[in-house]
């Protein structure tokens, strides 16, 4: 059990440190690769970690980086081929985890046993799949060298975390060759131009009839070309009063309009001067509109998966993962709290009685019940299929009892609702300081106590 233990410390511990340095890699992704590999073979206890891109046509996987855990090597450039790996390539179409405990015998991997497994000593494979968008771009591989090993459901775990931090850093990548290659068109287009001095507008360019749509007879006054453009852009008082603010002055300066079709313009003034006097100004207008939305659209799924990292997928409560590096934070920094371990009664029963859909549907329902009845400060995660853990900060294990109970009753006087079937469900308390000082400890305390509550006939907290 201790080593299990230290097992576990290391892997978290591995995890903890990427996910903390993280933020370094969003501004260099190409980094961000190697440092994935390197944590894989720490946190996974393995020889040899990879990560493998697939070309559109998903028929080559070319190797972008295999790190070594024994010469501390990274190398890349090995290529396979789906007519080579027939099996493995179906695998890994079925965008799932490829858990093979016995490489040399499992059909997933077995194909790589002749020229590749046994020379190296490979006794066991885990392959995570890279995701980006909607669609497979790779795998991240982790390859055990020694005899076949069983691996665990949280192995697994932590490779599909490994690979959506695969998939953030190749799209943070995307993003920066995006992010040139639109720069590079918009100045190939050009920007649209305007010179004026104080009431004229001196020279001026096809792009910017284009981009405002000025007709030719307003160009030649600089009133009516304001009045024109105040009338497209959100905020036209704004517009005017920045204009003419900046005229005399000899600052060069760059704002951002809105238009009210949509469109979002990036506008350049530089003073014009003569004799240290300025005599007019030149505005340039680029269109930056699409980059605008990548930018936003990048945003959000950079958020996306952030929250993938560290939220169940089917209540969207925290994973496990997250509430125990939460929970180690609290602790660490002292605060008062209580831990509850629950579970939902019967369980199994509701799953062969009613379905998978309804104990899915069940599952949903009391994650909302129970996110509704705390406060924003407490947190709630699934602990492992029907078991949740409860953090109720700044409480004894007194008031933490009257909390589940208080859902429990509710529960119990409600009418089901939207498919779900009634339940119920037992509870273990543990306050930190009276019952352990540990977060592992403190959660075993717990879990004790609600098989205690089991024992005790269920539907009880204990």
């Amino acid at each position: 059990m201790e080593e299990d233990a230290s097992k576990d410390a290391a892997t978290s511990d591995a995890l903890s440190e990427l996910a903390r340095l993280w933020r370094r890699y969003e501004g260099d992704p190409d980094s961000a690769l190697p440092a994935i590999t390197e944590t894989a073979v720490a946190a996974l206890r393995v020889e040899r970690a990879s990560i493998w891109l697939m070309d559109e046509g998903h028929g080559v996987l070319r190797c972008i980086d295999l790190y070594e855990a024994t010469p501390g090597r990274h190398t890349r450039g090995t290529v396979l081929r789906a007519a080579d790996y027939p099996q493995y390539f179906a695998a890994l179409a079925a965008e799932e985890p490829i858990a093979a405990s016995d490489a040399m015998t499992d059909p997933r991997t077995a194909e790589f046993g002749p020229g590749y497994l046994a020379p190296l000593g490979i006794g066991a494979m885990l392959d995570a799949p890279i995701r980006l968008g909607l669609g497979l771009v790779g795998v991240v591989c982790h390859e055990h060298v020694g005899a076949a090993r069983v691996w665990t459901r949280a192995e697994e775990k932590d490779g599909a975390f490994l690979a959506s931090l695969a998939s953030l850093a190749l799209e943070l990548s995307q993003r920066a060759r995006r992010e040139a290659l639109l720069t590079a068109t918009l100045e190939s287009t050009g920007e649209g131009i305007l010179a004026a001095d104080e009431k004229r507008v001196v020279a001026f360019n096809r792009r910017l009839l284009d981009m405002w749509g000025i007709d030719r007879t307003q160009i030649a006054s600089l009133a009516l070309v304001q009045d024109h453009m105040a009338s497209l852009t959100l905020g036209p008082s704004e517009l005017i009063a920045a204009a003419n603010e900046i005229f005399a002055g000899d600052l060069e300066t760059i704002d951002i309009l809105e238009l009210r079709d949509g469109r979002v313009l990036e506008r350049c003034s530089r003073p014009q001067v003569l004799r240290d006097e300025v005599v007019g100004r030149v505005w340039s207008f680029r269109d930056v509109t699409s980059q605008r939305r990548s930018e936003q659209a990048l945003r959000a799924s950079e958020a996306r998966m952030r929250d993938l990292a560290i939220r169940d997928g089917l209540t969207g409560l925290f994973n496990r993962r997250h509430l125990l590096e939460q929970l180690q934070d609290l602790v660490s920094r002292g605060e008062r709290l209580a831990v509850a371990i629950i579970d939902l009664d019967h369980f199994k029963r509701v799953n062969d009685e009613h379905g998978h859909v309804v104990g899915d549907a069940v599952l949903r329902d009391f994650a909302k019940v129970v996110t509704d009845r705390l406060r924003a400060s407490d947190m709630i995660g699934r602990y492992g299929g029907e078991e949740f853990a409860l953090v109720l900060r700044g409480t004894g294990a007194v008031q933490a009892r009257a909390v589940i109970e208080g859902i429990r009753r509710g529960l119990a006087e409600r009418e089901p609702v939207g498919g779900v079937v009634r339940y119920t469900f037992s509870a273990g308390v543990a306050e930190l300081g009276v019952d352990a000082i540990e977060p592992m400890a403190l959660i075993a305390r717990a879990d004790e106590r609600l098989y205690e509550a089991k024992h005790a006939g269920r539907d009880r907290t204990v």
